[in-house]
C-alpha cells in the first residue's frame, strides 16, 4: 500500500512538471512568436520560423531539468567567436536551467584535436564538437559520435532548407553523424582593374559558359606577372581544398571511395599535378613561396584562391583601391567546372550525458535565424539556402557573388575514407616534390599511391569493410 502511493505520487509529480513546461512554452509563444527582429532569433528558433526547427520540439526530450553542456569549436576569433557568443545568450536565455560553455579555440589544428582528445581521454568530453566530412568515417567507426536521424525523425526537423550536399556529407552506413554549420564552395577572386589594364577580356563568371579553361587562365596569369615582382599572376595555398580543383577540373579523382585507391596516377589527375607544377616553375606565374606582404588585397597578387567567409575581409581591405570580382577555377581539357570547399559541422558526441539539451543546442546554433547574424557579422555565409539568399550575403563587390550560391551545385564533396588523417599527412608529404619541382607531378602520383593503397586497404580492414 505505501509503494502504491509513492508511486501514484511520483507520477502526479511528473504530470504536474509536465503542465509546468507546457505551460512556459505557451507563454513563449505569446510572448515571442510574432517577432522578426535579430535580436529575438533565438526565440523565433524555438518557434520554427524560416525554416527552423522548435528548439525543443513537440517530443524535444527533457528539457526542464539543469544539465551542463560543453561547445568545442575552433570559432575563436573574431565575428565567429562574437557570433557564438550571442547563440549561447540567446539560447541561454530560453533555457536557464542549461549551462552552455563555449570552449572555443582560435583555431582547427593540431592543438583544437590535442584538446578534444585531452578531454575525452579525462573523461570529460565536448557534448558537441566542430568537424569536417573528412573526418566523418573514422570518428563513426571508433564510435565517437551520435546519430542524429532518430533525433531528426523524433522532433520532426526539417532539414530541406540546408544544401543537400551540405546534409549528405555527413551521412554514413544508413545514419547521419552531423549537421552543417556552413557550405562554402571555394573559386577565385581577381582584380578587374589588372584584367582591364593589360587588355585581357574577363572571365564571364558563368557556370554554363565553358570559354574559362586552362589555356585562357594561364595565358591571363602570365601577362599580369611582372619580372621584377611589383605584381604576380596567382598564388593559392597547399591545403587539400585548394590543390584538388585542379584534378576535379581535369576529369581526375584523387581516391575511388569504392575500390579504396589513390588515383591521383591517372592521366587526368597526372595532368593536373603536373599543370600545378608548371605553374610555379615553367611558367613561373605563381611563385613557390610568397614575398612577406604580397595580398590580393594589396594589389601585388592579380589572381587568387578565396573562399567565401573572406570576402568581407576583402571589401574591408581593398575599399577602393582597384576594382575585383570572383570567378570559378578553370576547367581543363578533359573536365569541367567543379569546386572545393563543404566546410565544417557539428557532431555530438557518443558519450554525452545531456543529449536533449546538446541536441537543444545544435538545432538552435544551426537554425536560419542564428546563421543570418553570423552572417551578418561576417562570421559565416551559413549551411540554408535561406541564409546565401539572404541580403546579409549577396553584397558586393565581388560582382559575381552569386557564383559562391549557385556554386553549391558544382562543389564536390571531400574524400571520405578511413585512415584520413595518415592518408593526408603522407599526400602533405609527397606534395612537397611537386611544390618545389624535384618530381614530375606522374611520379609524385605514383608514388603517392604506393603510400596510400595500403593504408586504405589495412584500415577498410580494421573496420570490417
Amino acid at each position: 500500500m505505501k509503494t502504491r502511493s509513492r508511486a501514484q505520487m511520483a507520477k502526479k509529480e511528473r504530470a504536474r512538471m509536465m503542465g509546468m513546461e507546457q505551460g512556459i512554452q505557451r507563454t513563449r509563444r505569446q510572448l515571442f512568436g510574432g517577432g522578426t527582429s535579430l535580436g529575438g532569433v533565438a526565440l523565433l528558433a524555438a518557434c520554427g520560423a524560416q525554416g527552423g526547427s522548435p528548439a525543443a520540439g513537440p517530443t524535444g526530450g527533457v528539457l526542464n531539468q539543469p544539465a551542463s553542456i560543453v561547445w568545442l569549436n575552433w570559432e575563436g576569433v573574431g565575428a565567429s567567436l562574437d557570433g557564438n557568443t550571442k547563440s549561447v545568450d540567446a539560447f541561454k536565455a530560453l533555457y536557464p536551467q542549461i549551462k552552455v560553455e563555449n570552449a572555443a579555440q582560435p583555431s582547427g589544428g593540431a592543438t583544437y584535436w590535442d584538446k578534444q582528445a585531452a578531454m575525452k581521454a579525462g573523461g570529460t568530453p565536448p557534448d558537441l564538437w566542430e568537424w569536417e566530412p573528412q573526418h566523418v568515417v573514422d570518428n563513426v567507426l571508433r564510435k565517437q559520435v551520435t546519430d542524429l536521424q532518430p533525433l531528426i525523425a523524433r522532433d520532426k526537423f526539417d532539414t530541406t532548407d540546408f544544401f543537400s550536399k551540405g546534409i549528405e556529407q555527413y551521412r554514413y552506413r544508413n545514419a547521419l553523424w552531423g549537421l552543417p554549420r556552413d557550405f562554402p564552395n571555394r573559386e577565385l577572386v581577381y582584380s578587374v582593374t589588372a584584367f582591364q589594364k593589360e587588355g585581357i577580356k574577363l572571365p564571364a563568371g558563368d557556370w554554363k559558359n565553358n570559354d574559362w579553361t586552362w589555356d585562357a587562365f594561364l595565358d591571363a596569369a602570365r601577362r599580369l606577372t611582372k619580372p621584377d615582382g611589383p605584381q604576380f599572376g596567382f598564388a593559392t595555398g597547399k591545403g587539400i581544398r585548394m590543390w584538388t580543383p585542379w584534378i576535379w577540373s581535369n576529369g581526375g579523382e584523387v581516391i575511388d571511395e569504392q575500390k579504396l585507391e589513390c588515383v591521383l596516377d591517372q592521366p587526368q589527375a597526372v595532368e593536373g599535378l603536373q599543370f600545378m607544377q608548371d605553374l610555379i616553375h615553367r611558367h613561373r606565374v605563381w611563385p613557390e613561396t610568397l614575398p612577406q606582404g604580397a595580398t590580393f588585397q594589396s594589389g601585388q597578387v592579380a589572381i587568387q584562391e578565396a573562399a567565401p567567409a573572406g570576402l568581407g575581409n576583402f571589401r574591408r581591405e581593398i575599399g577602393d583601391k582597384f576594382v575585383w570580382d570572383a570567378v570559378m577555377h578553370p576547367r581543363g581539357k578533359s573536365g569541367k567546372y567543379v569546386a572545393a570547399g563543404g566546410g565544417a559541422g557539428w557532431a555530438m558526441d557518443s558519450a554525452t550525458k545531456a543529449k536533449d539539451a546538446a541536441w537543444a543546442l545544435l538545432k538552435h546554433i544551426t537554425s536560419s535565424e542564428q546563421q543570418i547574424q553570423l552572417c551578418q557579422l561576417g562570421g559565416t555565409i551559413g549551411s540554408r539556402r535561406s541564409v546565401m539568399t539572404h541580403a546579409c550575403f549577396q553584397q558586393a563587390p565581388p560582382k559575381n557573388v552569386k557564383l559562391f550560391i549557385e556554386g553549391a551545385d558544382y562543389l564536390h564533396v571531400d574524400v571520405r575514407v578511413a585512415g584520413w588523417s595518415e592518408v593526408l599527412r603522407i599526400m602533405d608529404e609527397e606534395l612537397k616534390s611537386l611544390w618545389n619541382g624535384s618530381k614530375p607531378g606522374r611520379q609524385v602520383g605514383i608514388d603517392m599511391k604506393a603510400k596510400i593503397d595500403p593504408i586504405l586497404k589495412a584500415e577498410a580492414q580494421k573496420a570490417g569493410a
